[in-house]
C-alpha cells in the first residue's frame, strides 16, 4: 500500500516519497507506472500536484515518459536521484567560498579542454563575442550578463556535458547569493581587470595554446577571490595557502 503524504509542502515531500520507494525497491527500475489519476488517489494528493512532481521527476530523469504507452521508473533513476540531490544541495546550502573554490578547480580543465575541442565555428563565435564586447567594454557597459555567458561558452565548447551542467548551477546560484551585491558595487578598475583576463583566455583559445588558456583561467578566477574577499575583509592567508602550494606542485 502506498504512503499518503501531508497536506504541508505536498510537491517536496511527494518527491521525498516516490525517490524513498524507489531506493527501497519497491517500485523497480524499469516499473510502468499507475496513470496520474489513480496515482494521485494513492497518494491523496491533487492531480496538479501529482503533475508538478512527476514532471520534476522526469526532467531529472527519475521518471520516464513514453508516448502513448506510460511512464516508467527510469532505468537510471537511482544514480539520478543522487544527482537531483547533489544539485538542490549546491543550490541551498553550498557557500559562496565553497562555489568559487569548486569553480577554481574546475574551470582552468574547462578552458583547457576548449582549446582543444573547439570547432573553427566555436572559434569564429568567440571572436565574434568580442568584437562585440569590445565596443561594450569601452562603453563600460560589460555586466555579469556578459561574464556569465563568457564562462558558459567555454564549458560548452569542452564538449563535457556533466562538467557544463555543473559550473551552469554554480554560477546561479552566485547570482542569487550575496555574491551580486560585490559586482554591484565592484570598482571600475576591476571590471576592465575581468574584461582584459577574458580576452587574454580568448585569445589563448583562438590560438589553440590549452596550457596558457588553463594558466590564465586559473589566475582570473584567483584574483577575483582575492578581490572578494578583500571586499568583505576576509583572511587571505587560506587562498595564498592555495596559490604557494599549487605553484609548488608545478615545479
Amino acid at each position: 500500500m502506498l504512503p499518503k503524504v501531508k497536506k504541508i509542502n505536498l510537491s517536496t515531500q511527494l518527491i521525498d516519497t516516490i525517490t524513498a520507494l524507489i531506493e527501497s525497491g519497491e517500485w523497480e527500475l524499469g516499473m510502468k507506472l499507475p496513470n496520474e489519476i489513480d496515482l494521485a488517489a494513492s497518494f491523496n494528493v491533487s492531480r496538479n500536484i501529482m503533475r508538478e512532481s512527476m514532471k520534476i521527476l522526469e526532467n531529472f530523469g527519475i521518471l520516464e515518459s513514453k508516448a502513448g504507452i506510460g511512464t516508467f521508473v527510469s532505468e537510471t533513476a537511482l544514480s539520478s536521484i543522487h544527482n537531483m540531490r547533489f544539485f538542490d544541495n549546491l543550490k541551498n546550502n553550498s557557500s559562496i567560498e565553497n562555489i568559487l573554490e569548486t569553480r577554481l578547480i574546475i574551470e582552468p580543465e574547462l578552458a583547457y579542454y576548449a582549446t582543444l575541442r573547439s570547432t573553427e565555428e566555436d572559434l569564429t563565435l568567440l571572436k565574434e563575442i568580442f568584437e562585440r564586447n569590445e565596443e561594450i567594454h569601452k562603453e563600460n557597459q560589460f555586466t555579469k550578463k556578459d561574464d556569465f555567458n563568457f564562462h558558459m561558452f567555454i564549458a560548452k565548447c569542452s564538449q563535457n556535458v556533466i562538467l557544463e551542467n555543473l559550473l551552469f548551477s554554480m554560477l546561479d546560484q552566485l547570482r542569487a547569493s550575496d555574491y551580486k551585491d560585490f559586482d554591484l558595487h565592484a570598482q571600475t578598475e576591476e571590471v576592465k581587470d575581468s574584461y582584459s583576463h577574458h580576452r587574454e583566455i580568448a585569445m589563448a583559445i583562438i590560438n589553440r595554446d590549452p596550457l596558457l588558456a588553463s594558466e590564465l583561467m586559473y589566475k582570473h578566477l584567483f584574483s577575483r577571490i582575492n578581490a572578494i574577499n578583500s571586499s568583505y575583509n576576509k583572511d587571505l592567508t587560506d587562498s595564498k595557502k592555495i596559490e604557494s602550494k599549487r605553484l609548488a606542485n608545478k615545479k
